[in-house]
């Protein structure tokens, strides 16, 4: 008998992840973002991320911006996304979804 892997979102993000599904603008972004550690984590679980992103002084290009509530869940069918500061019924992998990204991998290479 085979044993599945549990489902993790950390197995589902990579760098290539974050290529295929933000715009350039959106990955600068989050980086700013991520880089002036902007990410408040509320609930990290395997499965589910909810975190606080953003809202930070300066310009877009420096990671300012609005406050967002951003979740990420692991679904068998792959990484569901949502971003408050999207408009209904268009999840983009925002600039917010980015930054968690990357502290998200950040978080799995300390392990």
């Amino acid at each position: 008998m085979t044993m599945k892997s549990p489902l993790s979102i950390t197995k589902l993000l990579s760098e290539e992840f974050i290529e295929k599904n933000a715009i350039a603008s959106n990955i600068k972004y989050g980086r700013a973002i991520y880089s002036r550690n902007a990410i408040k984590p509320i609930e990290v679980l395997n499965t589910r991320v909810e975190a606080w992103v953003g809202g930070l002084d300066g310009v877009v290009v420096e990671g300012g911006g609005t406050k967002r509530r951003v979740e990420f869940k692991a679904l068998k069918t792959g990484l569901k996304w949502n971003c408050t500061g999207n408009p209904k019924n268009h999840q983009i992998f925002c600039k917010h979804c980015v930054a968690l990204a990357f502290w998200l991998l950040k978080k799995r290479v300390k392990k």
